[in-house]
């Protein structure tokens, strides 16, 4: 029974861990989002180079900041299908969706894709992403 609420307790936790990235993006709070990061964070993108170190994804992050500045975000959803824990180490995969308005106008844009995480435990017992792969959508023919 011990294992099972911790199993749950790791569960929770990864779930908040979602929830405050989808709220940190729908913020466009760079800080927030980067601090979900391990130190030794790796993005794997739909194109181009693999992103290794948190300070090289913030980077980028910070790059985009302009771009997130830009729109207004409407929403953004993150839809997980899976996770399993394994010992210090947990995966989750699940699809993404979102929408966003130019500040200066327009029309609405929106993406989606589908997205592989891996997680690591802290000391602390919170976690934090530790790889992330991810897909784009090609864009729906209007």
């Amino acid at each position: 029974m011990g294992n099972e609420s911790s199993l749950e307790a790791d569960r929770r936790a990864i779930e908040a861990l979602n929830q405050h990235d989808v709220k940190a993006a729908l913020a466009s709070d760079v800080a927030a989002i980067v601090s979900q990061w391990t130190d030794d964070f790796v993005v794997i993108p739909p194109a181009g180079p693999i992103v290794r170190g948190r300070s090289a994804n913030a980077a980028i992050a910070e790059q985009g900041k302009e771009l997130m500045q830009a729109l207004i975000p409407i929403d953004y959803v993150v839809d997980i299908e899976e996770i399993t824990v394994a010992g210090d180490y947990a995966f989750e995969w699940g699809t993404f969706r979102g929408a966003a308005r130019p500040r200066a106008g327009g029309s609405e844009m929106t993406y989606s894709g589908k997205l592989l995480r891996i997680l690591q435990r802290q000391p602390d017992a919170s976690w934090k992403m530790h790889r992330t792969m991810t897909t784009i959508d090609p864009p729906a023919s209007q």
